[in-house]
């Protein structure tokens, strides 16, 4: 598997290959992050693709329909009495859909291929409402007609409630018409892949995909292996050019995360600001306003209960073992979500998980993730610095897990990393756990104009080292010199 990335941020034109672990290392702001970044956007959005479509078309029904719900509010008024008082008028059980919908069931109910036909059974039922009906029924006619009579503000007899009803009824079947030629224009799939793409982009570029400090034409992303081409766009303006070239073919992927920020375990101890917004598995709706960012959807992740089940758990025992008893030398304890909060547990000890030490945090974001079972063959873990809030023991012990994790459950890694420990780590272990044929090392390369170039370096990872201990060898000169002037 590799990515190319064109004209990408700061990146002029590289390919990276994604076989197993890969490693990319430079100065900063060299554009380090820019590939991590880009390959999340792009298997994010696409991944459960079918499903998510399908939960899209699901979202807008239902909230077109609340649009409708409000132009029935006489009708609504008529449901709710009739079912308050039980008076008898049973008009209702005529229309089982209005009923359903005028007691707002609807938003809970029905599954993304029931909600479609639900709209079409009220708006059939809507317009073979006979609103004559209810005011020849006698059963306890007066108050229901004074009542409404002051609601409404309405002078006049009851001739007039059935007026008002009539009208109600015929915007309610506009609203219901737009919505249905709205749905017969639904995208392709493939058209739908490339919006998704195209707004997940935005999102994690802040809507600067391509380069800022260089005007260029176009840019280009292509994500292949040998044998297919799993994304090929073309990006002008920041957005994808449809040039009628399909974007998205399938994912090699299922699931994608991005770990930039420790820190992301504090926002789950106020989860509750979040409990509103909670993003279901398969869930996005095609607004910028709900494509979710990469540490939102790790919250949401993180605050989700274990997926394995028993058979699962049994069966991936044995390749876990060893990879969580390399994190239990760490953070041996467990994880506690109740209602008064979210803790770390150890020894009968139950500290706040925002209160975890830093370099905790990034360990107990991987075993989360573990022990959801979300890291497996078919994840992209994306880490940005890692290492950056670890000594160097803990450097040493995070970079045999991260090995670890693609030798024993295969999944694919891509980090960046401007640690010389750490890189040493991830040198040393992928040696050890005889991975190196699928271990790729790059180092970023300063063009000129701005622009930056991924060089792999498998074969001479002495460059790395020589790049670190240069600026290793200036301070330690620098230290000398003072050295030596105090001595003499």
């Amino acid at each position: 598997m590799q990515i190319r990335l064109e004209n990408i941020g700061i990146v002029k034109d590289s390919i990276i290959a994604l076989d197993g672990l890969t490693v990319v290392t430079g100065k900063n702001n060299s554009g380090k992050t820019t590939v991590g970044k880009t390959l999340y956007a792009l298997l994010d959005a696409v991944c459960n693709l079918q499903q998510k479509a399908k939960n899209d078309r699901k979202y807008y029904i239902r909230k077109q329909l609340e649009t409708v719900e409000s132009t029935l509010e006489a009708f609504r008024y008529m449901y709710m009495r009739v079912r308050r008082t039980d008076s008898g008028l049973s008009i209702f059980n005529n229309y089982p859909s209005l009923k359903i919908f005028l007691g707002r069931d609807y938003r809970r109910e029905f599954s993304a291929e029931d909600i479609e036909k639900f709209a079409h059974d009220l708006a059939a039922e809507l317009a073979a409402f006979d609103v004559e009906e209810l005011n020849e029924d006698e059963v306890d006619r007066e108050p229901l007609y004074y009542q409404w009579k002051s609601l409404t503000k309405t002078d006049g007899d009851s001739a007039s409630i059935a007026s008002i009803l009539d009208t109600q009824r015929n915007s309610a079947l506009m609203l219901l018409e737009q919505l249905f030629a709205d749905l017969d224009k639904d995208m392709s799939l493939i058209d739908y892949a490339r919006e998704s793409i195209n707004q997940t982009l935005r999102v994690e570029f802040s809507n600067q995909i391509q380069p800022v400090r260089s005007s260029v034409p176009y840019s280009k992303i292509e994500l292949s292996d040998v044998d297919s081409t799993f994304f090929n766009i073309t990006l002008a303006d920041n957005n994808i050019v449809n040039d009628g070239v399909p974007v998205f073919f399938s994912s090699p992927y299922r699931k994608v995360y991005l770990v930039d920020d420790p820190f992301v375990l504090d926002d789950i101890s106020n989860w509750r600001m979040y409990r509103g917004f909670e993003i279901p598995e398969t869930e996005t709706i095609l607004n910028p306003n709900r494509i979710y960012s990469h540490n939102y959807k790790l919250r949401s992740v993180l605050r989700r209960g274990n997926n394995l089940s028993v058979f699962e758990q049994t069966v991936l025992d044995d390749s876990l073992k060893l990879v969580k008893a390399q994190i239990d030398q760490v953070i041996p304890g467990t994880f506690e979500f109740s209602s008064d909060g979210e803790y770390y547990v150890q020894n009968g000890m139950k500290l706040k998980i925002s209160n975890l030490a830093t370099g905790s945090k990034m360990f107990s974001i991987v075993k989360m993730l573990l022990e959801k079972g979300e890291l497996d063959s078919s994840t992209m873990l994306i880490l940005d610095e890692p290492e950056a809030h670890l000594h160097p023991m803990w450097q040493n012990a995070f970079a045999e897990i991260i090995v670890l994790l693609v030798k024993k459950l295969g999944v694919n890694i891509l980090l960046t990393t401007h640690s010389p420990n750490f890189m040493l780590a991830l040198d040393a272990y992928m040696r050890k756990y005889d991975i190196a044929d699928i271990t790729n090392f790059y180092q970023t390369d300063v063009l000129e104009g701005n622009f930056v170039h991924y060089n792999c370096v498998n074969n001479d990872m002495g460059k790395i080292y020589q790049d670190f201990l240069q600026y290793l060898s200036e301070v330690k000169m620098l230290r000398n010199s003072y050295l030596n002037s105090i001595g003499e």
